[in-house]
């Protein structure tokens, strides 16, 4: 979702939105010196930390080649159970010892998942299903491919730009991704940007691409709506659309969405 000059993913602005709700409630209910505003943060930084704390041990290897992006919680790798069941512990720790707390901690957390339940559910609910646009583009080889490569496959679309941070960042690891699984299509389509743009940008970072497209005119970018970039469109082998991820992927979150999505296309390690 686009807020002016800001784009951030649907899925952690209603994760905003919702603490929001929890937080504006809990302070209408609270009382004076219950201190409830303390414990709710507290609830909330044990149960982000646990999640990420969890998510990052589940995929370790994909973070051993570089150690740092463990503390990048832009890649939105978090484990929600673990989450969830060590923020409702602290939280029962609180409502035991304190009775003051009880009534707004109940109300704040029962605000905030009745909104998360109800942005989740507008969100998700969706007209026509969506297929992968019918457009062909050159590549960057001179010839013309289509998005689908119309060979039963399950299909990923990357949006991507050479001026683009997060697409840097996560090029290697789609690159490494697409030449690990050939039972996948995976698609680059570069947004507005020359054929020598491209060509020198693979080059010079030492990238393997193959179905490296060319949409200068960002006839895809409007097809499928995208509000950012990198914006990677997930297709079913029917061509139906699965899911929309906005912003970069670490080797992590992608194994994550690859199992989620394709665990029979994959090639097994």
């Amino acid at each position: 979702m686009k807020l002016g000059p800001l784009v951030i993913p649907i899925h952690s602005l209603i994760f905003c939105l919702s603490l929001l709700a929890a937080f504006v409630v809990l302070r209408m209910v609270e009382r004076p010196g219950a201190r409830t505003e303390r414990a709710f943060w507290w609830i909330l930084a044990v149960g982000l930390f646990t999640a990420r704390l969890v998510f990052v041990l589940r995929y370790l290897p994909a973070y051993a080649e570089r150690v740092e992006t463990i503390f990048d919680i832009r890649d939105l790798g978090f484990d929600a159970v673990a989450g969830l069941v060590s923020a409702a512990c602290v939280a029962t720790v609180f409502l035991l010892r304190s009775r003051a707390m009880r009534k707004p901690l109940v109300a704040g957390i029962a605000a905030g998942v009745f909104a998360w339940g109800v942005a989740t559910a507008a969100a998700d609910s969706s007209g026509a299903v969506q297929t992968v646009p019918a457009i062909s583009l050159a590549n960057v080889s001179g010839g013309v491919e289509p998005l689908s490569g119309g060979d039963g496959k399950p299909t990923i679309v990357n949006l991507w730009a050479t001026w683009c941070p997060p697409c840097q960042a996560e090029m290697p690891v789609l690159a490494q991704a697409q030449s690990e699984n050939p039972g996948i299509h995976l698609v680059f389509v570069n947004q507005g940007e020359t054929r020598q743009n491209v060509a020198e940008y693979v080059e010079a970072h030492g990238m393997q691409l193959q179905h490296s497209l060319l949409d200068p005119s960002l006839q895809v970018a409007r097809a499928v709506g995208a509000v950012g970039y990198p914006t990677t469109l997930f297709y079913d082998a029917n061509g139906r659309l699965l899911d929309v991820h906005l912003g970069s992927f670490s080797k992590a979150t992608l194994q994550l969405a690859m199992q989620k999505f394709y665990a029979s296309a994959q090639t097994p390690p």
